[in-house]
Formats: structure tokens, C-alpha cells, sequence
């Protein structure tokens, strides 16, 4: 078959990589494989290296605008009237409505709409929740089925009317990444960050891999920092450092909340690096403090590295880590309760690697990438046999 896949942005966060998973593995299995993305990204840069055919939609953006809109509907209809695809796979939410619209205008067999996180989830005024809410059930209705990454987004969707046939819960699945070693990657992020190495491993690193996005909640992790590294001078405890990995919007506020909180020497905002998860086993906790999720990628890469957790209780996050037994889930926008949380794990070494063993064995059980990949061949399959 041929298979177009669209996508609001080419950054490389989890949407793209499931993008990008889904396009290698329909190409190897003998698919035409095209991918229509915003932008001039990691993942357009990754796909064309292994062959794939890509289209940069200049205009198509995350945020709205009327005018580009338009724009970008013309670009993604031209995209598919030319390429002619059998089924088209839509992912975020402006690509799939937009794409839902025009796929049905052109006549595609079949629609498919994978939901990377609801967007009316996030933290908006009312009247834009109402919108997108409208927007999203719209989506739905044009779409032949609307693949969800979570029970808890699932339950959402099923609120809405005569959407729930088109419904499928597939969770993410993924290869375990290959580790750099705990000296290397050490090694690495204490030159990337200009410490020496004797010193960067006196500290406790508390890291994570994230966008630069209010979604994910990174000022309440800097502002929790800022209590627990307080609190370390009066209880004796070993220093503590925290490394961000990831770029995006928020970089030069970031910064500024982190030079107002006098962290410079504590909070490193590193930037984008390749293949970020291989150093993951430089960190010691592994925090996710996001107001916002769908079924981040990176827990799973952080639980396969055998790493302590602490995230919030948000999305299908829960669904990943059992509180207490596989990590620690907190509530969102609380630094006192996420900085207690990684208080509690530094001051509990022995059950901080049990959390992350059982998070592994898991992970490795639950979250496959072959069950993944079966599980939407068979709705590709599936679908364009009842035409």
C-alpha cells in the first residue's frame, strides 16, 4: 500500500519518533512510505537519510493562524492529490484536521488519526478548550479510526458521540536504546557542560529530556531544585546538579528563572543533543514534571536504563509507572512536592534501584515495539479491506 504520513512540526520529540518508527518499519515491510511534516527538522532530516520521500509544509505551525491556515490546507491537498495515497496517518492535532478535511475532499480510501496527547488537556482559557474540543470531535468524525496511546485518553474520547467504533487503545512500543556506559556518558554531558568529570560525579544528577514547552512543567522543576539543593546545605547530603536536555520556546525564560534562583552552577539547560536517551545513564533520578502528556517516550527509554522515576500524574503516565512500586507520581504544578519526591529517592539509594528494576521488567513487558507495529498493520490491513 501507500501510506502518507502528516505531522504539525519535525522536531524530534515523541510524535516524531513514532512517526519516524512507523515509516521505517511500513517501508521494510514493503509499503511506499511519504511523510508530509512543518518545518525543516530532526525528523525530516532523518527520514530523508534513510530514503524516504518528505514534504516541508512551510506554513503549518503549532500555534493558529487564520491566514496560514489556509496555506497550509492548500499545501497538505496538493500533497495528497498528487501523491494519491492508499490511507493517510495523521498526527497532532492541526495536521490531522486539517489532513482529515482534505483526505476526505480527495477521497481517500481510509483516514487514521493517532492522538499524541489531547489538546484540550493542556492549560488554556475555557472558550479555547471549547474550541478544540469541537475541533477534536470533528477530526474524529472524519477519520476512519482514531488510534489512542492510553486508557485515559481513550475514557476522553468516549465521551464524545458517535465516535467510539472508531475507536483503538495502542500503546507506544520501542526498541531499547543502546547505553552509552555510565563512565562515557558521564564523561560526555560533564564536558558538555564545562565541569570536570571528578566533580560532576560527586553530585547527584537529577535529569531529564524534554521540549522546551509549557507543557512540560519544566519552571516547577527549577523552582524544586532550588528547595532541594536548600535544603542539601543543612542535612549533609551530596550536591546535586540537574541536566536538561532539549530545546524549545521557553530556552531564554528558562535561563532567566534559573539566574534569578542563583542555580547557574546547579541547573544546566544543555540543549538539543542526537540520540539524547544514550546518555541516560549519567543521571541518577529521572524527573518529568509535565502538566500535559499523552505517553512520553521517555519514561519508557528512562525505565529501560533501570532509572528511578518521578513524574506526574498525568496522561497514560500512570498507566506506565504503579506509585511507589515502579516510581513516584506527583501532582502538577506543586515544586514542594516534586522536590520532596526527589529528596525522598536521593535519601533512599537501595529503593531508588528497585524502583527502577521494576520499571524495566515493565516496560520490556508491556511496551514492545513489535506488538506495536503489528497492532497498526492489522488496522492498515483491516481498513482498507472493507472498502
Amino acid at each position: 500500500m501507500k501510506i502518507l504520513y502528516v505531522i504539525t512540526k519535525s522536531n524530534w520529540g515523541g510524535a516524531q519518533r513514532h512517526v519516524y518508527d512507523l515509516s521505517v518499519a511500513m517501508k521494510e515491510a514493503g509499503n511506499t512510505v511519504v511523510v508530509a511534516l512543518g518545518g525543516n527538522g530532526v525528523l525530516r532530516q532523518k527520514l530523508e537519510d534513510i530514503g524516504i520521500k518528505t514534504y516541508t509544509i512551510e506554513r503549518l505551525k503549532r500555534n493558529i493562524a487564520i491566514s496560514k491556515e489556509f496555506g497550509s490546507f492548500r499545501e497538505i491537498f496538493s500533497i495528497i492529490r498528487h501523491e494519491k495515497p492508499d490511507l493517510i496517518h495523521l498526527h497532532s492535532p492541526k495536521a490531522a484536521g486539517l489532513g482529515s478535511i482534505a483526505g476526505r475532499l480527495l477521497r481517500v480510501k481510509k483516514v487514521i488519526y493517532t492522538v499524541h496527547g489531547w489538546a484540550f488537556n493542556e492549560d488554556r482559557p475555557l472558550y479555547q478548550k471549547l474550541v478544540i474540543m469541537i475541533a477534536s470531535w470533528v477530526t474524529m468524525l472524519l477519520s476512519d479510526k482514531v488510534i489512542l496511546l492510553s486508557e485515559y485518553e481513550y475514557k476522553q474520547a468516549k465521551q464524545f458521540p458517535w465516535v467510539t467504533n472508531r475507536l483503538a487503545i495502542i500503546p507506544l512500543g520501542m526498541k531499547v536504546p543502546v547505553f552509552m556506559s555510565i563512565e562515557g556518558s558521564k564523561q560526555t554531558l560533564a564536558k558538555h557542560i564545562g565541569i570536570d568529570l571528578s566533580e560532576f560525579k560527586k553530585n547527584i544528577v537529577v535529569g531529564t529530556i524534554a521540549e522546551l514547552h509549557p507543557n512540560k512543567g519544566l519552571e516547577y522543576l527549577i523552582s524544586a531544585l532550588k528547595n532541594v539543593c536548600s535544603n542539601n546545605g543543612t542535612t549533609g547530603h551530596q550536591d546535586i546538579i540537574s541536566i536538561i536536555i532539549g530545546d524549545g520556546d521557553l530556552s531564554t525564560k528558562l535561563h532567566m528563572q534559573i539566574k534569578c534562583l542563583g542555580l547557574e552552577d546547579k541547573v544546566f539547560l544543555v540543549g538539543y543533543m542526537s540520540e539524547a536517551s544514550q546518555y541516560l545513564k549519567a543521571f541518577n533520578i529521572f524527573v518529568l514534571p509535565s502538566v500535559k502528556e499523552g505517553l512520553p517516550y521517555v519514561i519508557l527509554e528512562a525505565g529501560s536504563a533501570s532509572l528511578p522515576v518521578v513524574a506526574t500524574t498525568v496522561g497514560g503516565i500512570p498507566e506506565i509507572i504503579d506509585d511507589m512500586k515502579s516510581g513516584v507520581l506527583i501532582q502538577t504544578k506543586d515544586p514542594s512536592e516534586l522536590a520532596h519526591a526527589i529528596s525522598y529517592i536521593t535519601e533512599h539509594p537501595l529503593l531508588a534501584r528497585q524502583y527502577g528494576s521494576v520499571l524495566r521488567e515493565s516496560i520490556i513487558n508491556k511496551f514492545s515495539i513489535e506488538k506495536m507495529l503489528k497492532s497498526i498493520e492489522e488496522i492498515y490491513n483491516l481498513e482498507l479491506m472493507v472498502i
